[in-house]
């Protein structure tokens, strides 16, 4: 399991890497004089609080974030992710393949293939992927929503999923 360091960080591109000869996704965003890539409607950088000017431009999509699980495992938003019991991919868009992040399920409450997280732009999206026993969403302020099998709902900053057998997703720092 692949785990990252604690708290979003700006993206750079990676040592050894051309400007411009990355094949992931593209977004539309604002580099502050620091390097700290935002989205095209920030109007201070999400890092340093640096004013941004200048229009959006292309650039590889930066991580969106990170999920914390509440086994402890920690990843980065920088590509789909898969989670279940036995998670796997049927069909995959894109040439990136999702992340595969394999969860206990002592009684079987989580699916196989219980929910995959999608990035799409600048959102971060969780999707119940026909789940047996389903996905809830539960978000500050609103009353716990369970999603319907095959329903995708939009991420916030600090949106929890709960999947069963007490395992559950914490989304921070999200744009």
């Amino acid at each position: 399991i692949r785990s990252a360091p604690a708290g979003p960080r700006p993206s750079t591109p990676s040592a050894g890497t051309a400007p411009g000869t990355d094949t992931g996704p593209t977004v539309l965003a604002r580099t502050c004089s620091r390097g700290h890539v935002n989205p095209p409607t920030a109007a201070a950088c999400r890092f340093c609080g640096v004013e941004l000017s200048g229009d959006p431009q292309p650039v590889p999509r930066p991580s969106l974030g990170l999920m914390r699980l509440s086994t402890g495992a920690v990843y980065e938003l920088d590509r789909n992710i898969i989670i279940g019991r036995q998670p796997s991919a049927s069909r995959v868009a894109g040439a990136q393949l999702p992340r595969m992040v394999q969860v206990p399920s002592d009684s079987g409450d989580i699916s196989r293939s219980h929910a995959e997280v999608r990035l799409e732009g600048w959102h971060v999206m969780l999707r119940d992927l026909f789940s047996t026993n389903g996905t809830v969403l539960i978000r500050d302020g609103a009353l716990p929503r369970r999603l319907a099998q095959g329903e995708t709902a939009i991420l916030l900053d600090g949106d929890v999923a709960e999947l069963g057998d007490g395992v559950t997703l914490r989304f921070e720092g999200l744009a």
